[in-house]
């Protein structure tokens, strides 16, 4: 097991130049990129016409080697998809570190992302309820002066763990099959796991694996492991990390202004809660603001959004 005094990043990127580029910019705005180890998981094609965009992004990321403490490339030759891409190339890393910090190629960061993540894998080590390190928070207004908080629901736009509780996940075999989930969750679970959202956000990824709509991705089961376990997850009250795949040009993402333009946290955190357990005032502001999202003029503009997208590719 090596040791590091900064939690390696396992940074996961595909087909987009533009995106990886500016992300491992980002990276580089926080001091401790000079510390930090890079792993990165570069997926295969899925048809001829990726492979030069595919070199394109290994270029970019080589040409950040003396920005990081280290840069090691792993280039997959066949399409694995972004799920099995992620859980090999996270478990690869947790098998040489205690903690790993998971990146997307579009995942913007703030120049205090990696401070806030390498400060609470070293606070939360310990405290087995707490199983994962969310770099992302919707952009909603709080009161008060707390500056991070625990929920249960966990978000993969930048995030980080630790060996143990990764490992307990993966060494299950039916901790991402979704008729075991489907099996074990009742209504009122459901309901608990959705936030109690009118209409789902969380459990219809569920359902959407089971249906084949989904191709076992492997977010939702993260969640639904962590959720089983009554695990908790720390949150920035202002958001880390932006999603510049929002632009539509990411596979599982459209379009949404919300998400692309969204505050960045321009302050470090320094105070980290000591009472371990589920801050339910900001899960109401949260649950507040899905459920406005979810109204059904916005699913209407994004389903209209997703059926151009799909008819510009035809064309």
């Amino acid at each position: 097991m090596k040791l590091n005094m900064k939690s390696p990043i396992a940074f996961f990127a595909f087909n987009r130049p533009y995106h990886t580029n500016e992300t491992l910019k980002s990276l580089c705005m926080n001091p401790e990129s000079k510390q930090t180890d890079l792993y990165a998981f570069i997926d295969g094609p899925r048809k001829t016409s990726e492979i030069q965009l595919i070199d394109n992004v290994e270029k970019i990321i080589k040409s950040f080697e003396n920005k990081f403490k280290s840069v090691t490339v792993f280039r997959s030759k066949v399409n694995q998809s972004g799920a099995i891409n992620q859980k090999r190339g996270i478990s690869k890393v947790l098998s040489e570190y205690d903690s790993v910090i998971s990146l997307e190629d579009d995942i913007y960061v703030s120049k205090h992302f990696l401070s806030y993540m390498n400060n609470a894998l070293k606070i939360y080590k310990s405290e087995k309820k707490v199983w994962h390190i969310n770099g992302f928070n919707y952009p909603v207004k709080f009161d008060g002066n707390f500056e991070c908080f625990f929920m249960r629901s966990m978000q993969c736009w930048g995030w980080a763990t630790w060996k143990d509780r990764w490992e307990r996940f993966t060494e299950d075999p039916l901790s991402s099959d979704p008729y075991n989930l489907m099996a074990i969750f009742n209504k009122n679970m459901i309901k608990e796991f959705d936030l109690g959202l009118r209409k789902s956000v969380f459990w219809s990824q569920v359902d959407d694996n089971a249906r084949g709509k989904l191709n076992n991705t492997w977010d939702i089961f993260w969640y639904g492991f962590i959720f089983l376990n009554k695990g908790l997850c720390l949150t920035p009250r202002v958001s880390m990390t932006r999603n510049i795949g929002h632009d539509g040009s990411g596979v599982h993402s459209i379009f949404d202004k919300d998400y692309l333009y969204s505050e960045l946290s321009k302050k470090n955190i320094n105070n980290f809660p000591n009472i371990i357990e589920e801050n339910i005032y900001c899960l109401n502001k949260i649950r507040l603001y899905l459920n406005k999202k979810n109204r059904i003029i916005y699913r209407l503009l994004r389903k209209i959004f997703i059926i151009y997208k799909h008819l510009s590719k035809k064309i």
